[in-house]
């Protein structure tokens, strides 16, 4: 009985394509622009990072102060949360980006309440440890804690919503949540483009899946498995993924994304927490640059139109070593090694991928001060280009650093946490010296104009 129950445990995670169409799913072509809500002119990509729910937290009170920023553009009064169009977000940033794409404006009312101040590792353990039908659901070598988590965030987060869901809203922002492929060691997005490379329907999966693969940190949560049924499907590759790549990330990334495409040999994903393949979230861009060729490229790609304005929105919960617990002449236990393993590849990583954006951003500036004049191109001819780091490494009070940098990056958080977290995205993104550029150049108040506020619900 033992047996046959454990083969019964074998969920399908993802469903298949029935025929692949160019023009099909969640898709940024499908998310148009719109006169009240985002446009292509102010074209804001944000990047909400891995670490948690201190991660949430940050990116949560980013959000709360780009709702409280007052814009005019186009000639219409907004906020500047209305004009965000794309989020890339990775493990904790995944919960605030997945549940504002969803929900809107709801976010303001009760994501504190439904998310952030709840012990979301006590939930887990309680429906592991107290459930009897999860005892044996756990022998099974195709299911694993994070399915239990993935169920949980299904009833008590997400409602049952699929990525069908986001497409039938036809509002921004789109979300690009990223995992780690455990056998090419490189990021797996969970948007229609990346999902036709395996002839699979991304529309049918629940948010509750995308988010706990991405969130599936090893040791704590079991991989998450994804079932390929590339040549099923009628899906022709683009040129950017058959034709040789100018580019080495080019080529990587082209090489990443054709080994899907023969089943036979990889017939499973296996994925794993995505901050182990880029924790800040903005790799996506480079290596997409790299891949389709250039910036304007790129964009085509995306069906933007006549941009003005490109936002680059960095928020980061990245933590720093602490050299306190290094101070004793004793041999680190398992658990801080386990830790250490994990975090000195993300923080070298994170911070290489920092400098190549800031890096990326000069060059691109430069192409677009370079154009030839007459030659028809998506950017204005006044087009410019912002970096905006709202990440917890900008924090210049050395207590309130530190204060911040003591909090874990596990799924529960203090209110008292909550709120610092909260606070320090709302400062970290005032204080940026490239968001009061980008608010000087849109021409208005915002810093000063009162709006209507965005409160806290707290219990």
């Amino acid at each position: 009985m033992l047996l046959v129950g454990c083969e019964y445990v074998r969920p399908t995670m993802n469903a298949p394509l029935a025929q692949w169409d160019a023009g099909y799913g969640y898709r940024s072509t499908n998310l148009p622009p719109s006169k009240t809500g985002s446009s292509d002119g102010l074209f804001i990509v944000a990047s909400f990072s891995g670490g948690g729910a201190r991660a949430s937290a940050l990116a949560y009170g980013v959000l709360q102060e780009m709702a409280r920023t007052p814009i005019v553009w186009e000639g219409r009064q907004k906020r500047l949360v209305d004009e965000l169009n794309i989020v890339n977000a990775v493990s904790g940033g995944s919960f605030p980006a997945t549940y504002y794409a969803l929900y809107g404006d709801r976010i303001f009312q009760d994501f504190e309440v439904r998310f952030l101040r709840k012990n979301w590792e006590s939930e887990l353990r309680s429906r592991i440890f107290r459930s009897p039908s999860n005892w044996l659901r756990l022998w099974s070598p195709y299911f694993g804690r994070a399915h239990i988590f993935a169920e949980l965030l299904d009833e008590a987060l997400f409602d049952g919503h699929t990525f069908g869901d986001l497409v039938a809203r036809h509002q921004r922002p789109l979300i690009n949540l990223h995992a780690s492929d455990m056998a090419s060691l490189s990021r797996f997005e969970f948007n229609q483009r990346q999902f036709d490379v395996i002839c699979s329907d991304l529309s049918q999966l629940p948010l509750s899946v995308a988010a706990a693969s991405t969130s599936a940190l090893p040791l704590l949560l079991s991989p998450i498995s994804m079932t390929n049924y590339a040549g099923q499907c009628g899906f022709q590759p683009p040129a950017r993924l058959v034709e040789e790549r100018p580019t080495a990330w080019g080529r990587q990334r082209a090489n990443e994304l054709r080994s899907y495409l023969d089943a036979k040999k990889r017939p499973y994903i296996h994925l794993l927490d995505g901050g182990l393949s880029d924790n800040v979230g903005m790799r996506s861009v480079l290596e997409t640059t790299a891949l389709v060729g250039d910036l304007e490229s790129t964009f085509q790609m995306l069906g933007a139109k006549n941009i003005r304005k490109l936002v680059y929105l960095m928020v980061s919960a990245e933590t720093a070593p602490d050299l306190n617990q290094y101070t004793l002449n004793e041999i680190p236990g398992l658990s801080r090694v386990s830790r250490a393993l994990i975090d000195i590849p993300i923080n070298r990583y994170s911070m290489d991928t920092m400098q190549l954006m800031h890096r990326a951003i000069q060059q691109w500036r430069v192409q677009l001060r370079q154009r030839p004049e007459g030659v028809p191109n998506l950017f204005a001819p006044d087009a410019d280009i912002y970096l905006i780091n709202a990440s917890l490494t900008e924090v210049t009070d050395p207590e309130e650093e530190a204060r911040l940098m003591n909090i874990a990056t596990n799924l529960a958080l203090t209110d008292e946490e909550v709120d610092h977290l909260l606070l320090a995205g709302s400062h970290l993104l005032r204080n940026d010296p490239e968001f009061q550029r980008l608010i000087r150049d849109l021409g208005n108040e915002a810093l000063t104009t009162p709006m209507p506020s965005v409160t806290s619900q707290t219990p």
